[in-house]
């Protein structure tokens, strides 16, 4: 009887502990989902060519662009309170801010201010190119004071650099209330998650204390609850017991190799019985079995009938948990699957079958990594090793911002994963994979790429993409690209005559007629305002010459159509093809000699740099 008492605890405290390592786990994959998206946002907007056009020939029309397109990622992103740029003064050059529960805005000049002294102003400026900071979490401070009501704030910065010399930071300020919303998400709603900054103080979950060490410094854990804190500190997770509440807790940090970021307890409430209750109340029942058998052969058999109905009854409760704990991992929205030491799954969700294709009944006892990271053609989907077998091999936590699994019909899925290994001594080994849908990051990462690759009016490449990829064709020695240079003729007439509207039209319009006769991988981009380039690879001068000619057919015969005019409109084109060991601006030159010299001689033609200036 006690061996099965004994047996009954230990299946309580294994689930037990499974439970609190998915909560924990769901709670740090919120976390580091909601930053990761943000330190995306910055890295772009450092990245940014308007950002670089506007640093190199500073204009009120680049800082109107560059306004714009900072005010429209605030709009696609409401959780954002401030977007800037700060120069490397200190001095704002460009702020976004939102209304209170409302749209976004460009901040006037007149109201830009110095944030030299801010502290992660001053952190950002010092970091080197392709890092980022990230703050504390902590209340916005207006006027040298706390914002009422109170607006948890967090700011991730980055420098940017322009020819290895600092000229700046972009930061963004996140609303913090957002990432704590998020952490009640990811929980079920009568689990209540808890959050400390690195001193323990209370940043939420503290019923009244959140926020205090704004004010005072005498409050939180190292003020609550003293000596459990000093231990805590040395632990990587663990629980501690606050009054009749559990706080089951871990340490959490963003931080990487680019990113600086502050360390955070996280972690949830478990309301109403202290860390031991479990323990208690299996000691009880153990007292009660050694009464029962003091008691003599008549007492002894009674208290075993009892001991027998309340082991039927933990038995009854234990499948209840389990049950329970079943219905959690089925309601949740990411896709859960259990392994066992060897990588063989055991268990896994509904929303991992509708995101996989997969049955649990088909996957379970099979080897996870062959059936997911390895495409139909024998491809391993991984650069680098595999998250769930480094977590089976190490006993640490593996987290992938993009990893790609296949599913049962083959495609290939972008998805954000967290791999928890299982504690030995609390279960049987093994590890919870957690993963969610990446499409959607990833569509808008390819949208926004695109964006920067390309020319809003005609759609074509833009100016730094299209000479990006005639340097690449050119970094074989033994590749033989050519280009075809090409301006309309009069388009200023067209814009004086018409209206610079008009002008659009024709840039856009032929735009689509020259792209009609190019093949798919043929490079076509504007390059200037009614100047257009082509980038061929692998071309003879003859065959350069023809397909040019066809270009020029194409513009004099098609008219396009403005308003009720259809306006003939015709081009001129300069043609070349790499000569050995020729760099990109020598071989620019000389096509562009060649256009300059079929201008000369009337437009509407098509000229090539002869075979004595290859040689030059």
């Amino acid at each position: 009887m006690a061996l099965g008492l004994f047996r009954s605890l230990q299946q309580e405290e294994q689930l037990q502990q499974q439970q609190r390592d998915y909560y924990l786990a769901q709670l740090q994959h919120s976390i580091s989902s909601t930053l990761t998206a943000v330190e995306q946002d910055v890295s772009r907007l450092t990245y940014s060519p308007l950002l670089q056009h506007f640093l190199e020939q500073p204009s009120e029309l680049w800082l109107q662009l560059l306004q714009q397109s900072y005010l429209s990622l605030a709009r696609l992103r409401p959780d954002y309170d401030q977007i800037r740029f700060i120069d490397r003064d200190g001095m704002e050059v460009i702020r976004i801010n939102r209304l209170q529960g409302g749209d976004a805005y460009v901040v006037p000049g007149a109201q830009l201010q110095s944030k030299a002294h801010r502290y992660y102003v001053i952190e950002g400026l010092r970091l080197a190119q392709g890092e980022l900071y990230l703050s504390p979490l902590d209340l916005n401070i207006e006027q040298n004071d706390v914002e009422v009501p109170y607006k948890p704030m967090l700011r991730i910065s980055m420098p940017v650099y322009q020819r290895q010399q600092l000229q700046g930071l972009v930061v963004i300020n996140y609303l913090g209330q957002q990432l704590l919303d998020n952490l009640q998400s990811a929980l079920p709603e009568r689990i209540s998650p808890l959050l400390w900054n690195a001193s323990g103080h209370w940043l939420h979950g503290g019923e009244g204390r959140d926020w205090q060490f704004m004010f005072t410094e005498r409050t939180g854990l190292s003020v609550e609850l003293p000596s459990q804190w000093q231990l805590a500190q040395q632990q990587t997770q663990g629980q501690l017991t606050a009054g009749n509440d559990c706080y089951v807790y871990q340490w959490v940090n963003h931080d990487s190799d680019h990113l600086k970021a502050p360390r955070w307890l996280l972690g949830f409430r478990d309301e109403g019985q202290g860390c031991t209750a479990l323990q208690a109340r299996y000691m009880k029942l153990g007292g009660q079995l050694l009464a029962a058998g003091l008691g003599g052969g008549l007492l002894l058999l009674w208290g075993g009938c009892r001991l027998r109905q309340r082991q039927w009854h933990m038995d009854q409760h234990i499948r209840h948990r389990e049950h329970q704990l079943r219905l959690i991992t089925d309601e949740v929205g990411s896709g859960l699957i259990m392994v066992d030491q060897q990588g063989c799954v055991r268990w896994m969700n509904p929303e991992a079958e509708r995101l996989l294709g997969w049955t649990e009944a088909e996957l379970l006892g099979q080897e996870l990594h062959p059936v997911i990271h390895v495409t139909l053609s024998g491809q391993v989907l991984h650069a680098e090793a595999c998250p769930t077998l480094e977590a089976l091999r190490t006993g640490e936590r593996q987290h992938a911002e993009r990893d790609f699994f296949r599913t049962r019909e083959g495609n290939i899925l972008p998805v954000h994963t967290t791999v928890t290994p299982l504690l030995e001594e609390s279960c049987e080994g093994g590890a919870v994979i957690t993963f969610s849908d990446d499409s959607g990051h990833l569509e808008a990462e390819n949208r926004l790429r695109h964006q920067a690759m390309t020319d809003e009016l005609t759609g074509c490449l833009n100016r730094r993409a299209t000479l990006q990829l005639l340097e690449r064709l050119l970094a074989s020695p033994d590749s033989q690209p050519g280009v075809v240079l090409f301006d309309i003729d009069h388009f200023k007439q067209v814009n004086d005559r018409y209206g610079h509207a008009a002008g659009d039209r024709v840039l856009s319009y032929y735009a689509q007629e020259i792209r009609e006769l190019l093949r798919s991988g043929d490079g076509f981009g504007r390059i200037g305002g009614e100047e257009f380039l082509i980038v061929l690879d692998d071309i003879h001068m003859d065959s350069l010459l023809q397909l040019a000619e066809r270009f020029r057919q194409r513009f004099d015969e098609r008219r396009c159509p403005v308003d009720e005019h259809r306006l003939h409109v015709t081009a001129s084109f300069g043609v070349a093809v790499r000569q050995p060991g020729e760099s990109a601006h020598a071989l620019m030159v000389r096509a562009d000699t060649a256009l300059y010299r079929a201008k000369e001689q009337g437009r509407n033609r098509v000229e090539w740099a002869p075979e004595l200036e290859r040689s030059a």
